[in-house]
């Protein structure tokens, strides 16, 4: 008898991935880029609905490709937020999915950004004015998930999740009322469709998750279900998670996507992205020829040492989201020399994420112990960074064995969905496990090096909040 196939799908802010996990323990990926669109004429950073479905496919036709298709049994979501795309009553996409790191919501009426509320607002008002009648034509607001949710089941719906992250002003707005019906994380929200089995090979009545954040469902992959362990998952921005402990705490918490857990969540910089940025302009060749980046990113810390000689970079590229949040906060690299070469700055990319979260640990959870940091996404491919982490937040960092947390995450939820595991405790059991740990440093001379970097990372981002 076959064994039991699990289905993942994570839409990310550069990538679709896709992966599938058998009961015997196999495993796969596959990978297809998700381009950001930046509207003629605006600062605005959107995806295009039907290059990411299209993404989506070409994943699932990867990884599905010699499997028993008959053994899957569930599928579980991930993606990106706040992010949001309108869509009518027969699920055409009314616009772009329009994604965390556009900054054209920002304050509109009132409502912070980014969050869905602002964003909400924003695509409210833009399909007003566009000539929208939007009882009519039945307008729903979905993430990017969910829109594939939908595509696969032609139904929508809202985690619940999600829905904790929203915080309406008294009276609500208008746009408040175009979100669908709230479901459970792990809930079978709807099955894939006879359409859609036809377009990804999916057997039909399959059924489908309802999922969650990518952040959220990336902690559930790495084992985030008791408080003492945090997640850093690091792909094009950086979030740290972890439970919060039971009673009174001065965290501020979502509803996790495990049952009756509370989940701390602190969004914290453009950390993957700065990387390829940084990559992009002081390694080009290697930019444009390497799929993977860790032997030159490995060497280039090899060729700078700690501190990258004084040379401080602040990674708010896109905005700073925490400790407290400034969306006019930009990158800067501050000290910088003739002397300095690619690799220090190289260096000083990654250092500077790193001090980010330090200063977001320090300030976010001042109170709370952690016994070790859970690498996942992206980032946790470069073992070198994940010394750098160890060595400055001077706890173990825990590489796991399925990088791609957001998928371990919707796997588990899948499972659940699907009866295959019991609850979530019993799927993260199957599917979580460490692969290296990295131990922090007890060299003084490293340990000093990274305390002055952090005390001139606090002092530049200091001086940088007039000009922002």
């Amino acid at each position: 008898m076959a064994s039991p196939i699990l289905v993942g799908i994570d839409v990310g802010s550069s990538s679709v991935k896709a992966g599938i996990w058998r009961a015997d323990g196999y495993y796969r990926a596959a990978f297809r880029p998700a381009r950001v669109i930046r509207p003629q004429g605006s600062a605005g950073a959107e995806q295009d609905p039907d290059q990411i479905w299209a993404a989506v496919i070409e994943c699932l036709d990867e990884v599905m490709a010699g499997q028993d298709r008959d053994a899957l049994r569930g599928v579980g979501l991930s993606g990106h937020g706040p992010s949001l795309i309108a869509v009518d009553s027969y699920g055409r996409a009314l616009s772009n999915i329009v994604t965390w790191m556009d900054p054209r919501p920002g304050t509109d009426g009132g409502v912070q950004g980014p969050s869905f509320e602002a964003t909400a607002v924003w695509l409210h008002r833009k399909l007003l004015v566009g000539g929208h009648d939007l009882a009519r034509e039945g307008v729903r607001l979905l993430q990017p998930k969910d829109y594939i949710g939908l595509m696969l089941t032609g139904s929508a719906w809202l985690d619940r999740s999600a829905a904790s992250c929203m915080s309406w002003l008294a009276g609500g707005d208008p746009a408040q009322s175009l979100f669908p019906s709230t479901v459970d994380p792990w809930q079978p929200a709807g099955e894939v469709s006879a359409v859609a089995g036809g377009e990804t090979g999916l057997p039909e009545g399959t059924p489908v998750a309802a999922g969650g954040i990518d952040a959220f469902v990336e902690a559930l992959g790495a084992g985030i279900i008791r408080p003492g362990i945090a997640c850093d998952s690091t792909g094009t921005s950086t979030c740290m998670a972890m439970s919060a402990p039971d009673g009174e705490s001065d965290l501020p918490t979502v509803e996790h996507v495990a049952p009756e857990r509370r989940l701390a969540v602190i969004p914290v910089s453009y950390s993957g992205g700065a990387l390829a940025w940084a990559m992009s302009m002081v390694m080009p060749d290697v930019f444009r020829s390497h799929e993977d980046w860790t032997g030159p990113v490995r060497e280039a810390l090899a060729g700078s040492v700690p501190g990258a000689g004084g040379l401080t970079f602040i990674p708010h590229m896109t905005g700073r989201r925490s400790p407290t949040a400034n969306p006019r906060a930009r990158g800067a690299l501050v000290g910088l020399d003739p002397a300095h070469t690619a690799s220090d700055i190289i260096r000083s990319v990654l250092e500077g994420c790193v001090y980010a979260m330090q200063e977001c640990v320090q300030s976010c959870m001042p109170d709370a112990s952690i016994s070790e940091f859970r690498a996942v996404g992206s980032g946790a491919r470069h073992g070198a960074w994940l010394q750098m982490k160890a060595d400055i937040l001077q706890a173990p960092v825990v590489r796991m064995q399925v990088c791609e947390g957001a998928l371990a995450g919707a796997v588990i939820l899948a499972g659940v969905a699907a009866g295959v595991f019991d609850d979530v405790e019993d799927g993260v059991e199957a599917v979580v496990r460490p692969e290296a740990t990295f131990e922090p440093t007890q060299d003084p001379l490293v340990c000093a090096a990274y305390s002055d970097g952090a005390t001139r990372f606090r002092r530049a981002e200091a001086a940088l909040e007039t000009a922002w």
